[in-house]
């Protein structure tokens, strides 16, 4: 991405790329939650070709059903307690823990206490 610039002791003035003038936001005041299944619900936060973020909510004792994808797959705990069973023998993970799941990976997110994860992947 370029930035151009014409700096002249008689004039200055800058051309700007259209596509540096697309910010995409969403308001967190009024997120649009979906249900996924009892106790789990997404806010799809962003859905391009080759790129998705999601934020997961998980409620305490609930879990994501069973999945894989045929893209990696990346997890940040937002917060709370994230457990997948078949990772690490199904350890925990707190706030600010980060996950790469390569294609193919199945993989059930779930949480004893509740959490919050943000998903992105390349959603080809």
């Amino acid at each position: 991405m370029l930035l151009r610039c014409d700096l002249d002791h008689r004039r200055s003035s800058c051309h700007v790329p259209t596509n540096m003038l697309l910010i995409e936001t969403k308001d967190g005041s009024t997120p649009d939650w979906q249900f996924v299944s009892e106790g789990v619900e997404k806010w799809q936060l962003r859905a391009q070709p080759g790129e998705k973020r999601v934020l997961i909510r998980i409620g305490a004792g609930k879990q994501y059903p069973v999945h894989s994808h045929s893209v990696p797959d990346e997890v940040f705990v937002v917060e709370g307690v994230y457990v997948d069973p078949q990772v690490e023998g199904g350890k925990s993970f707190g706030p600010g823990s980060y996950l790469y799941y390569p294609v193919g990976t199945e993989h059930q997110a779930s949480s004893p206490s509740g959490c919050t994860i943000l998903v992105w992947n390349a959603n080809r």
